[in-house]
């Protein structure tokens, strides 16, 4: 006699190469963006408010501070984008950028990264409160950007200041939507120190 297999459990069986992707469409790559310094230069003046100074500490506050692109969403929830993302975490993508903004300021004689052994007067440290791709209004992407530039002397907070920054980001070319926002908002706030 010829055993019929079970139909019931043979199907299964059947649909295991459509579950596991064998026969579906491509999945879209990441996308991985870098963060450049993109605003204005001015060179050092003699009279510059600031003597050497060290970016010593860059800090970004949650949940903006992973490799994940945030999305505002209009209502009032955030969302991470699955298909775009920072190319490394932001910290360590917002040190050349803040370094290079710092000495672009003219505000400083002269400026050294973290790990120097110069001796600095004063510590630049920047507090990122918003980094982060816009969709609250409908049919606009924008890249926004806010943050806390504190300059510091031995203990004592000498001068601190807020920047903003916002590009559009609707060719979606995020790299320098967000290069520009976060380059605007860091001169922003050196410009105010």
């Amino acid at each position: 006699m010829k055993v019929v297999p079970d139909a019931g459990r043979a199907l299964p069986l059947l649909l295991l190469p459509l579950i596991a992707g064998c026969l579906t469409s491509r999945v879209p790559e990441v996308s991985c963006w870098n963060l450049e310094y993109s605003g204005e230069r001015r060179a050092p003046a003699a009279d510059a408010r600031f003597g050497l100074a060290r970016v010593s500490q860059i800090a970004v506050r949650a949940p903006y501070s992973s490799t994940s692109l945030v999305v505002l969403r209009a209502n009032g929830t955030v969302a991470f984008d699955p298909y775009n993302e920072f190319a490394a975490g932001v910290v360590p993508l917002l040190k050349g950028v803040v370094f290079d903004a710092v000495e672009a300021s003219g505000r400083f004689k002269a400026v050294v990264e973290a790990t120097s052994s110069a001796s600095a007067a004063s510590l630049v440290e920047v507090t990122v409160s918003r980094l982060a791709l816009d969709c609250r209004t409908e049919g606009s992407r924008r890249a926004v950007a806010e943050l806390l530039m504190r300059v510091v002397d031995g203990r004592a907070i000498v001068a601190s200041a807020n920047g903003s920054g916002e590009a559009d980001a609707a060719d979606g070319n995020y790299g320098a939507a967000f290069s520009r926002a976060v380059s605007q908002a860091l001169s922003e706030a050196a410009g105010r120190l």
